[in-house]
């Protein structure tokens, strides 16, 4: 993604298509940017604000991942700032990030209860390897049957943080499965979740 150094105003340059944000972090000061507000759209989407992505000012390259943005208030959807934050490759860092449950209708099919005990991990991976969520498949779980944080299949170059014993998700008791019942299961909502630290290098 370009950025642009902002001299205007962000209500001025929004009616240009332009969105207004920060970049900051390792080694340099804060400098007000500007970005192509679909270009920002896009990086969003793809890397929300736990992956790094490179971007270019004055002919530079920088790595760096979006801390936070600023929606409309009339449109959640539509941003109107953003946050950049400016990392090196050998820098750690750390977030926490969503659990996505597969199959769930399967095991709701047999008439079990799913109780969702911790709805997110934390993680800490290097620059390059962010994740917006950590998938887990649930078929064939039976009555009483725990899912704990230690049995989440982790990406290479992520190392769990959450106690590997926590208990994140428990199968109860047997209901009568009604398939037009209203889904009462906590379905956590997988925007992704913001970096909690970053580790620095020396370099």
């Amino acid at each position: 993604m370009k950025l642009e150094k902002r001299t205007e105003k962000g209500s001025k340059i929004r009616k240009l298509g332009l969105i207004p944000g920060v970049l900051y972090g390792h080694g340099i000061e804060s400098i007000p940017v500007q970005a192509d507000y679909e270009d920002f759209r896009k990086e969003y989407i793809e890397y929300g604000t736990t992956k790094t992505f490179k971007v270019k000012l004055d002919g530079k390259t920088h790595i760096v991942y979006i801390k936070t943005t600023q929606a409309d208030s009339m449109n959640f959807h539509s941003k109107i700032h953003f946050d950049l934050v400016k990392v090196t490759a050998n820098d750690t860092m750390t977030a926490k990030v969503y659990i996505k449950y597969l199959n769930k209708e399967e095991v709701k099919k047999r008439a079990l209860v799913l109780q969702s005990v911790l709805d997110e991990v934390e993680i800490e991976y290097p620059v390059g390897s962010g994740i917006s969520n950590l998938e887990i498949d649930i078929t064939g779980l039976q009555e009483r049957d725990t899912v704990k944080a230690g049995d989440l299949a982790l990406p290479e170059g992520i190392t769990l943080l959450t106690d590997p014993e926590q208990v994140i998700l428990a199968i109860s008791a047997r209901i009568e499965y009604d398939p037009d019942a209203e889904d009462t299961d906590l379905e956590p909502d997988l925007e992704v979740k913001e970096v909690e630290s970053i580790k620095q290098s020396n370099e």
